[in-house]
């Protein structure tokens, strides 16, 4: 009788978790480029306002006449040409701090706060039928959405990026964002070929949350 009780109550938890069906690459993919251009739409607008939109033109324009009309017919050298792309690279970024400011912001709230409301899901992710997890079926607290979030969703990068552009002077802008991109795209390129590889399609932020990503039908 005892062994049958034991093997009853099994049967039991066993029916109360369900199998999960991990989210394929392509959804995964899909859903975070949906999520990045609505937040990149979102700060747009909002900083809209506040933006000279004449400075960034000028930087902009200096920027393609610099490799279109001096560079490419090889009127400046390699050095020169460098030295002023990070000129105008630096001087954009400063010109830009308000919109990264707003952009992080936003990217905290949308990525930290509405998903963590949203029981693992944002709106990409709810186009996608898929939603976050914790690996262990417990329930998902702030701190493993804001985790998973820092690193995939590249804000702890830009936070770096922006204290570069901030406080540090041109050479210290170009040398610190260069090696932070290269970081960054080496963190994404690392937790793709895991999400690839691995049987329940763990990236590096999901093994650092103790998180999955599944299917919701």
């Amino acid at each position: 009788m005892a062994r049958s009780k034991k093997e009853s109550e099994a049967e039991i938890v066993e029916k109360k978790v369900p199998e999960k069906i991990y989210a394929k690459f392509w959804q995964r993919l899909c859903a975070f480029i949906i999520d990045m251009f609505l937040v990149s739409m979102v700060a747009s607008v909002i900083t809209q306002p506040f933006t000279n939109q004449e400075n960034i033109q000028k930087l902009s324009d200096e920027a393609n006449t610099t490799i279109k009309e001096y560079y490419k017919n090889k009127k400046i050298d390699t050095d020169t040409y460098i030295n002023r792309t990070s000129d105008i690279s630096y001087d954009m970024a400063r010109e830009t701090v308000l919109l990264s400011i707003i952009n992080i912001a936003i990217a905290l709230v949308y990525f930290v706060i509405v998903q963590f409301k949203n029981n693992g899901q944002t709106i990409g992710k709810k186009l996608l039928h898929i939603r976050v997890v914790k690996q262990d079926n417990s329930n998902l607290t702030m701190n493993d959405i804001l985790f998973r979030a820092l690193l995939i969703d590249s804000i702890l990068f830009d936070m770096i990026i922006l204290c570069f552009t901030v406080f540090s002077n041109k050479d210290g802008y170009f040398y610190g964002v260069g090696s932070i991109i290269i970081i960054q795209y080496l963190v994404l390129f690392v937790s793709c070929m895991m999400i690839l590889s691995k049987n329940n399609k763990q990236g590096l932020h999901d093994i650092i949350a103790k998180t999955e990503v599944i299917k919701t039908e």
